[in-house]
Order: C-alpha cells, then structure tokens, then sequence
C-alpha cells in the first residue's frame, strides 16, 4: 500500500502534536510556512526538501523501502538480505 504525501504531512503533525507542538510551531521550527503545510494537504503536493524539514522538526526522517510485500520476502527467505 502506497503512502500518499498528505497521509506522511498528518503523520509529522500528528508526531508533534504528541511532543506538545502545535501545527504553527511545527512550521516555525522548520522555517516554513503554515500556508505551505494548507497548501500540500489541498494540493496533495509538497517539495521533498519541505517535507524533510518538517520531518526533522519533530525528530523523524523520510525513508524509503521495496515496494515487495513482507510475506513475499520472508517466504523467499529475503527478509535481511
């Protein structure tokens, strides 16, 4: 299952919420604007460079990973290869 932008923009706001920061101070600690953070989540759209200061600010980071389904993996004995 492909993780959208905006669903990984609410997972940053929802972990600063846990750290007791609002959405506006989320976006003061990154240097970036609230009106940006409206924007992507009507858009759907946000610079990957934005979205890692975002992420930081709350003490997380963007990753990647295959797109092969777990069970696949560990069948084919791949997991940790």
């Amino acid at each position: 299952m492909l993780v959208s932008l905006i669903q990984i923009l609410n997972n940053i706001v929802a972990e600063g919420k846990r750290q007791g920061l609002t959405q506006k101070e989320i976006c003061q600690k990154a240097g970036v604007s609230e009106i940006t953070i409206s924007r992507a989540k009507k858009q759907g759209d946000i610079r990957f460079s934005t979205l890692e200061k975002l992420a930081k600010c709350v003490g997380m980071q963007l990753t990647t990973s295959a797109d092969t389904p777990l069970m696949t993996l560990i069948n084919d004995g791949e997991l940790f290869q």
